[in-house]
């Protein structure tokens, strides 16, 4: 008898230009579809069935109308959404690739998929966007060591997944960082920013961290921040001028935290830029006006973005030879907020964007083993 299984899925129904997504209209459940999950042909790939996904500021981004230039290629309107995820192999056809085997990557988000997959990718050639484009759909699936109760698997979608991954690089390329120095970290209980804390306070530097809510400012206490600061309660500019001047800005945020950041920083300080999470929901025309670019030049401030794409070849091996034992050691803390159900997955999304959950790096419980 073949075994029949529900293939719930997260559908991209719409393309937004600015403005909070929203779930039903943008991004909605979509139950119609079920699997063979014996007989349904691998045609040389593998079968997975989905534990977690990972949502990520990134995927806002998709969202837009392919027509508009952008770092990284868009979601398809009328498919199943691809984002990070969790996956375990059930069946396999695809030599290197075993039962049992647990993978992190981009993969769709539905209960179980062939792979690699088809449906859901972009479709236009990579040739026709724009240089320097970043094909999100590329970060294919890896298999991930078991930690052997070492640390939760759920670890995989948060310091040892993109954000952990993205701080790493990010800081490891272009932070420069010296003992003694200070740096100021917007969105530092995300996690990426979280990440960033520990990865400076490793370094020996005086760190400054803002995040939305007191849970969070006690949260980035925890992960060893200096001054941690509510921005919806205290001055940006206010905190910085206090306790800078400032050497190195990690930039999560945009806008307003980059001006007063600006301002702040000292001679030849330095700026990375992870994400601008204060714009992607804003029309062009509304966003933050920063006014202080001048001061670029005339304190010699070196501006640098990233994407994990840059450091693919260096930064990846380092990153998981180095980072999973220090987590297993207790070295580097992480939280997660687990959200059960694949059909929580539009609202988990834009509760994200929106900064509404409390601690930790929010996490789709799909199903367990």
């Amino acid at each position: 008898m073949p075994q029949i299984a529900p293939n719930h899925r997260i559908v991209f129904n719409k393309q937004i230009a600015h403005g909070f997504p929203v779930p039903g209209e943008h991004i909605s459940l979509d139950k119609s579809q079920s699997i063979d999950l014996d007989g349904v042909p691998l045609n040389g790939g593998f079968l997975t069935k989905t534990l977690m996904l990972s949502p990520e500021p990134a995927m806002r981004e998709r969202m837009r109308d392919p027509k508009i230039p952008s770092f990284t290629t868009t979601l398809v309107v009328g498919h199943t959404v691809v984002g990070f995820g969790l996956v375990v192999v059930l069946r396999s056809e695809k030599e290197g690739i075993k039962v049992g085997d647990h993978m992190y990557g981009m993969t769709p988000w539905e209960a179980y998929t062939v792979q690699p997959y088809i449906e859901g990718r972009v479709d236009y050639k990579l040739a026709e966007w724009p240089a320097g484009t970043f094909d999100m759909d590329s970060l294919a699936l890896q298999v991930v060591p078991d930690p052997r109760g070492a640390f939760p698997w759920s670890n995989y979608c948060s310091i040892l997944g993109i954000p952990g991954l993205s701080a790493f690089a990010g800081f490891e390329a272009y932070a420069d960082a010296k003992e003694g120095e200070t740096v100021y970290i917007s969105s530092g209980a995300s996690g990426v920013g979280s990440m960033v804390i520990q990865l400076a306070k490793m370094k020996g530097m005086k760190v400054i961290a803002s995040a939305g809510s007191n849970e969070k400012v006690e949260y980035m206490k925890k992960l060893g921040a200096d001054v941690a600061f509510n921005y919806k309660t205290s001055l940006v500019a206010d905190i910085l001028r206090e306790n800078g001047p400032l050497d190195l800005y990690w930039d999560n945020v945009g806008g307003s935290h980059l001006a007063a950041a600006i301002d702040a920083l000292t001679v030849s300080g330095r700026i990375i830029m992870c994400g601008v999470a204060e714009e992607y929901n804003v029309a062009h025309e509304d966003r933050y006006p920063v006014k202080n670019t001048s001061l670029i030049f005339k304190k010699r401030l070196r501006v640098q973005g990233f994407l994990i794409a840059d450091h693919a070849q260096t930064m990846v091996p380092r990153f998981f030879s180095e980072i999973p034992a220090l987590v297993a050691q207790g070295k580097l803390l992480s939280q997660e907020h687990l959200i059960q159900g694949i059909e929580n997955a539009p609202n988990a999304f834009v509760d994200m964007l929106k900064g509404g959950f409390p601690v930790g790096k929010p996490i789709i419980v799909v199903a367990q083993e």
